[in-house]
C-alpha cells in the first residue's frame, strides 16, 4: 500500500529524510564527519562539518514539506554541486 503518494513524493520524503538525518549527525558527532570534511577544505574543519550539517539539515526539512520541495531541490543540487567542486579542487590543486 502506497497511502496515496507517487513515487516521486516517496523518493522525495525519503532523500528529505535522509539528508535531515545526515545533518543532525554532522552536529551530533562532528568528529566522525571531519575526515570527509579535510578532503575538500583546507582549514577550520569543524567550522566547515558544522555549517555542512547545518545546511544538510535545512535542505533535509525543506524538502519534506510539498510547498519548499522544488526550491529545496534545486539548492541541494548547488549544495552538492559547491561542496564536490571543492574536494576536486583540494585533491586537484592543493596535494602534495
Amino acid at each position: 500500500m502506497t497511502g496515496g503518494r507517487t513515487r516521486s513524493e516517496r523518493w522525495a520524503l525519503l532523500a528529505g529524510s535522509a539528508l535531515t538525518l545526515s545533518g543532525i549527525a554532522h552536529l551530533a558527532c562532528p568528529r566522525a564527519f571531519e575526515s570527509v570534511n579535510r578532503m575538500a577544505f583546507a582549514d577550520h574543519i569543524r567550522r566547515h562539518v558544522l555549517i555542512n550539517g547545518s545546511i544538510e539539515t535545512g535542505l533535509g526539512l525543506l524538502l519534506l514539506n510539498i510547498r519548499t520541495r522544488r526550491a529545496a531541490a534545486r539548492a541541494t543540487v548547488l549544495y552538492l554541486t559547491y561542496f564536490n567542486a571543492s574536494l576536486l579542487y583540494r585533491q586537484k590543486f592543493d596535494s602534495p
